[in-house]
C-alpha cells in the first residue's frame, strides 16, 4: 500500500532535466524523410537537443583553393549546403541545436601519420580548427544571409562542441608518445589546444554561444593503448596529478569550457560501475567531477565560475532487432533509469544515441540498434520510457522516492496498482518536461506508475 508522505516541492525547486539525441542521421541529413517523420516524432518524445555532427573534413576543402580564407564561411571550396538544410529543418520545428566539429581535412593534420590513424585524426592543426569554427559560428549566427531564400537568414547555432571522445585514437590519435622506454600522453595536450581554440573563435562571434567540451568515451587501456581512460585523460587535460591527493602541476594555458561531457555507455545497465577505477560508466560521474573541481579550486579551468555536466551520447541495443542487444523491456528500464541516476548526479542534458534503429549493414554487429523506433517506425517501449519517465528508489526504512519527467503540463498522478486495478495515491503539478519528485511510504512490495492528461508512463515494479 501507497500513501503520500509530503507535498510536492514546487515546480521551480526542483532541477530540470534537458534531453534530446546525440547526433542521429536520420534527424541532421536535411532531408525530407527527416523534416516530416523523425524530427516531429524527436519533438514528440520530448527532445529538447538535437546533436548535430559536423565533419570539419566534408565541408573543407580537400584541397585549399587560391586565396582560401578559412576563416570565412563564404571563401570559395567550402560546402555548407548539407549542414544548412539540416539545421533549417531542426530549427523550423524549434530544436536547440548542438553543432559537434570533429574530423580535420588532411591539409589540417599533421606530417607523417601513423600507420593505423583514422582520416582526420592526426595531429590536428589548432589554428586551422579555430579558423574553421570561426567560420561556422559566423554562418550561423543568425544574421547570415540564406543563399536559398532570398531576404532570410541562416538559423542561429549557439550551442557548440569541440571534438568528439577524444581520448579515443579512432578520433585523436596519437593518444600516447614512446618517450625512451616511457609512454607519455599526447592526446590531453592536444585536445587542450583544440578546445582552447575552438572556444577562443565561437566566443569571438558572440559571447553568448555556449560551448561543451567534447565527450570523452567511458572505458580506456593501459599507456601505449588506443584508449585513454576518461579520468586519467581529464587529469592530464587539467594539468592535474594523478594517484592520492590531486595536485597541480600547472598550464601556461588551461583549457576553456563551459560545460563537461561524457559518454558513459555501460555494459550491465545503468546500475553498474566500471570496473577499472579510471573508467566511468553511469553511476561513476563523480569520478570526473572531483578531478575538474579541484583543477577549478587551483585555476586550471576556465572561466572560473560554475560548469554544466552534459552526457552527450548514451544507448543500449536491444533484442530484437540485435541478437546481442537487451530485451526490449530491460532497454527501456535502462534508459528512464540511466535519466535518473544521471539527473541524481548533477548532470543538466540527456542526449541518446538514436531516435531510430540504423540499417543492418553489413550486419547487426557493425550496426546501432538503440533507437526508441525499429527500423519500420514501431515504437519500442523505450519511447515512452524516454518521454515519459517514471522511476522509483528506496531511500530507507518505509520511504520512497518517486522520479520522472512529466512530457506535458498539468497534474501529474501517481497510482497504485491494487486488486488488479489502479487507485491515486498522490497528486502532484508539473510543467511539460519538468522533473517532479515525490517521497511515499510504501509497505512492501508495490507497482506504480505516473499519468498527465491522456499519457501515462510505463510501470515500475518497487521491491519490498
Amino acid at each position: 500500500m501507497v500513501l503520500a508522505l509530503s507535498a510536492a516541492p514546487a515546480a521551480d525547486a526542483v532541477r530540470g532535466l534537458t534531453t534530446g539525441f546525440g547526433g542521429d542521421p536520420s534527424l541532421t541529413d536535411g532531408s525530407g524523410l527527416a523534416a516530416h517523420r523523425w524530427i516531429p516524432d524527436a519533438v514528440d518524445e520530448g527532445a529538447q537537443v538535437v546533436r548535430f555532427n559536423v565533419l570539419w573534413s566534408a565541408v573543407a576543402p580537400a584541397r585549399r583553393p587560391k586565396g582560401f580564407d578559412a576563416s570565412d564561411p563564404n571563401s570559395r571550396g567550402y560546402n555548407w549546403t548539407g549542414v544548412d538544410a539540416g539545421v533549417r529543418q531542426l530549427a523550423a520545428q524549434g530544436r536547440t541545436v548542438l553543432f559537434t566539429i570533429s574530423m580535420a581535412p588532411r591539409w589540417a593534420e599533421g606530417p607523417h601519420p601513423g600507420r593505423f590513424a583514422q582520416a582526420g585524426t592526426w595531429e590536428p592543426s589548432t589554428a586551422a580548427f579555430g579558423a574553421f569554427a570561426k567560420a561556422a559560428a559566423t554562418r550561423y549566427d543568425g544574421h547570415f544571409p540564406d543563399p536559398l531564400h532570398r531576404g532570410a537568414f541562416l538559423p542561429r547555432v549557439d550551442h557548440w562542441q569541440g571534438w568528439n571522445e577524444p581520448n579515443l585514437a579512432y578520433y585523436l590519435d596519437p593518444q600516447w608518445r614512446r618517450v625512451g622506454s616511457q609512454w607519455v600522453p599526447a592526446s590531453p595536450e592536444m585536445f587542450r589546444g583544440l578546445m582552447n581554440a575552438f572556444y577562443r573563435a565561437v566566443k569571438s562571434v558572440s559571447a553568448s554561444n555556449f560551448v561543451v567540451m567534447g565527450g570523452t568515451a567511458p572505458y580506456g587501456d593501459a599507456p601505449g593503448g588506443a584508449r585513454m581512460p576518461p579520468v586519467q585523460f581529464d587529469r592530464y587535460l587539467f594539468c592535474m596529478t594523478g594517484g592520492g591527493p590531486l595536485k597541480p602541476l600547472g598550464c601556461s594555458d588551461p583549457v576553456h569550457f563551459d560545460a563537461i561531457a561524457h559518454h558513459p555507455y555501460g555494459v550491465g545497465g545503468p546500475l553498474m560501475p566500471a570496473l577499472n577505477p579510471d573508467d566511468v560508466a553511469v553511476p561513476d560521474l563523480g569520478k570526473l567531477t572531483r578531478v575538474m573541481h579541484a583543477a577549478q579550486r587551483y585555476g586550471l579551468v576556465q572561466p572560473s565560475g560554475p560548469k554544466q555536466f552534459w552526457v552527450t551520447e548514451i544507448s543500449w541495443d536491444s533484442d530484437p532487432p540485435d541478437p546481442q542487444g537487451v530485451p526490449l523491456q530491460r532497454q527501456a528500464r535502462w534508459y528512464e533509469q540511466a535519466m535518473y541516476v544521471l539527473w541524481l548526479q548533477g548532470v543538466s542534458t540527456v542526449l541518446w544515441l538514436q531516435i531510430v534503429d540504423s540499417p543492418p549493414i553489413p550486419n547487426y554487429a557493425s550496426s546501432y540498434q538503440a533507437g526508441l523506433y525499429f527500423l519500420d517506425g514501431r515504437p519500442k517501449p523505450a519511447a515512452t520510457a524516454v518521454r515519459f519517465p517514471f522511476v522509483t528508489r528506496r531511500l530507507g526504512g518505509d520511504a520512497v522516492q518517486a522520479w520522472g519527467r512529466a512530457p506535458q503540463a498539468g497534474t501529474v498522478s501517481v497510482e497504485e496498482r491494487v486488486d488488479g486495478s489502479w487507485r491515486v495515491v498522490a497528486h502532484l503539478s508539473a510543467g511539460a518536461h519538468q522533473v517532479f519528485v515525490r517521497t511515499l511510504h510504501i509497505a512492501g512490495a508495490a507497482v506504480l506508475r505516473a499519468q498527465v492528461g491522456s499519457q501515462t508512463s510505463l510501470t515500475w515494479n518497487q521491491s519490498s
